[in-house]
């Protein structure tokens, strides 16, 4: 008799095959429980099983009563991953921070070349907001998070800021824990500069420009973050 892992993962792969055979997009409708199993001659509660593992993940949406259908990329599963990493201290913030900074110097200079006008009031926006958040941490950090949220999406890459959204909490973390080092509040108006100054180079259009900036405001929040003792993510 084949095991309950070996039969779920033959689920799985039977969905991943329906999906690739048809060239099935997001929306678009998969074999049901009752067809899957019958199909696979597999029971109906291991289907469940591996249909609810692929919900999790983001492959399948499931509504009571409806047959699943293929899902919208987005960034659940590597979110919690990250978050369990993060807890068990099997990373580091610093670890975040430099696979953080890998992907947003990139994204700047392509948030340059791509922004909409749209994109770049948002922009503005945020540095106004933290600006006004000078010594208030969480509404700062909010504005701050919104900043990098809009030139992730702004470069046009759905993977950037689904890579960058996996990261939310400890991103979070990592400005908190770096606010509460700052040297008194011009210390802090300075990371707003910093910001205004990545701003500017992307509405200028200036991809070098816009990447070093960037670069800048990483290496300012890697020596930040070195002042302080992490304490652990919260779940």
């Amino acid at each position: 008799m084949k095991s309950s892992e070996s039969l779920t993962i033959r689920v799985t792969n039977f969905i991943f095959d329906h999906i690739r055979k048809n060239q099935l997009s997001s929306g678009e409708g998969l074999p049901s429980e009752l067809r899957t199993s019958t199909e696979l001659n597999v029971s109906r509660g291991v289907v469940r099983e591996a249909f609810r593992s692929l919900e999790v993940a983001g492959i399948i949406e499931k509504e009571n009563g409806r047959s699943p259908r293929v899902g919208v990329l987005n960034n659940s599963f590597l979110r919690h991953l990250m978050v369990h990493a993060l807890l068990t201290k099997q990373v580091s913030l610093r670890q975040v921070l430099e696979l953080r900074a890998s992907v947003e110097v990139d994204a700047a200079a392509m948030a340059a070349e791509r922004r909409s006008e749209n994109e770049m009031q948002k922009l503005w926006q945020a540095v106004e907001g933290m600006r006004k958040s000078l010594e208030r941490t969480h509404a700062f950090v909010q504005h701050d998070l919104r900043f990098h949220h809009v030139i992730n999406v702004a470069t046009g890459n759905p993977l950037i800021d689904i890579i960058s959204g996996a990261m939310y909490e400890s991103i979070q973390e990592s400005m908190r824990l770096g606010l509460t080092k700052r040297r008194g509040k011009d210390d802090v108006l300075r990371v707003v500069d910093a910001h205004a100054a990545i701003a500017t180079a992307i509405e200028q259009g200036n991809p070098s420009q816009a990447a070093q900036k960037m670069r800048k405001h990483f290496e300012e929040t890697f020596r930040a973050l070195a002042r302080v003792e992490p304490e652990p993510i919260r779940s």
